[in-house]
């Protein structure tokens, strides 16, 4: 490494800020987030699939639909 050159302490920079968001659900609506994290693991053997990860596609997919449901009328 030159003089110049010096590493930041860290873990590097995303290209996109995520915000958190901490939710509470019963137990019943985690069971089925984890069946679909399930499925979704079963389709994409190779891909590690966590809760958070199904809980923004079930998420992005429900937006999706209420978009064209609302569109339609």
């Amino acid at each position: 490494m030159a003089l110049l050159e010096t590493r930041k302490r860290g873990r590097p920079r995303k290209s996109e800020v995520m915000d958190t968001l901490a939710v509470r659900l019963p137990e019943d609506i985690v069971s089925k987030i984890d069946k679909y994290m399930a499925e979704l693991q079963e389709q994409f053997p190779g891909l590690t699939v966590t809760r958070a990860d199904a809980v923004r596609q079930l998420l992005i997919a429900g937006l999706k639909a209420e978009k064209s449901k609302r569109s339609k009328i």
